[in-house]
């Protein structure tokens, strides 16, 4: 048997989670001192107010014994696990997965049930569908462990997530920002568009308005794209409207599903930012 892990960046629901059988470990943001730990998707009431008033926020990876005991309690029960992590360039939650698998794999022999880690180098929309294919992928050709953690490394590659912002302020507190920009949006009214590239946040362009950065999100999927993850940050408001009818006109046929994107990314992009992830 196979068990998959992944963290609560995923933002998948209590009931995707059951359905997909796998266990998403809590990442936790810390507000004003208050250590909080991220829930599934629907889950997080309020964190939007805590955000938008707090004087100080910032964010903490799932720690290595978090994982370790998840690990050890599927392998006692002889099942392989597959761990699919946030972007380890986002966040320390992946050299965690490693560590704890490292820890849980070193006695155990050849034949034994064992842990693998995977980079997803994406977070959010892009992460739940790779988690998704991985479970596909296992149930449908039954794969080794390397083997299936081979084939969701190369899924992990072709899988893009793009997302804008309403302002800069929480990408450069985040750090994360690298050698992007320093325009200021809400002034101009200009929208940065950008990307998840190897894992880290890269520029894809910049245009004015809402409605325009709407199409500008959508126009990255490729034309064969079929399924869609539309995540928000804090309120669903306009920006996410328009960018579900943008997704509409080209998309018609398209399934969509819009998801709160939860308060841990939130914290470090912003309240107010959108993004968009796609199956191809």
């Amino acid at each position: 048997m196979l068990a998959l892990v992944t963290d609560s960046t995923a933002a998948l629901s209590r009931s995707e989670a059951r359905s997909l059988a796998v266990d998403m470990l809590p990442m936790t943001y810390i507000v004003d001192g208050e250590r909080i730990r991220e829930q599934a998707c629907e889950r997080n009431e309020g964190y939007a107010e805590r955000l938008c008033k707090a004087r100080s926020v910032s964010t903490e990876a799932v720690r290595t014994l978090s994982f370790a005991k998840v690990f050890q309690r599927h392998l006692k029960a002889g099942n392989d696990v597959l761990c699919i992590t946030i972007s380890s360039r986002l966040s320390g939650t992946y050299r965690s997965a490693c560590e704890a698998a490292a820890l849980v794999n070193e006695p155990r022999t050849e034949g034994e049930p064992r842990v693998e880690v995977v980079d997803s180098h994406a977070t959010a929309g892009a992460l739940e569908f790779i988690v998704r294919e991985a479970r596909r992928i296992a149930l449908t050709d039954n794969p080794s462990l390397p083997e299936l953690a081979h084939r969701v490394r190369a899924v992990a590659e072709r899988q893009r997530i793009v997302f804008t912002v309403s302002d800069m302020d929480a990408l450069r507190r985040s750090g994360r920002l690298g050698a992007f920009s320093r325009a200021v949006v809400s002034t101009l009214n200009r929208y940065p568009i950008m990307e998840l590239a190897g894992g880290a946040i890269a520029k894809v362009g910049m245009v004015r308005g809402v409605n325009a950065a709407a199409r500008a999100l959508v126009a990255q999927a490729p034309e064969d794209a079929h399924e869609f993850v539309i995540s928000y940050f804090g309120e669903r408001g306009a920006g996410t409207r328009r960018l579900l009818i943008a997704l509409r006109r080209r998309f018609p046929s398209a399934v969509v599903r819009i998801k709160d994107g939860g308060p841990v990314l939130a914290a470090n992009i912003g309240l107010g930012s959108a993004g968009l992830s796609w199956r191809a």
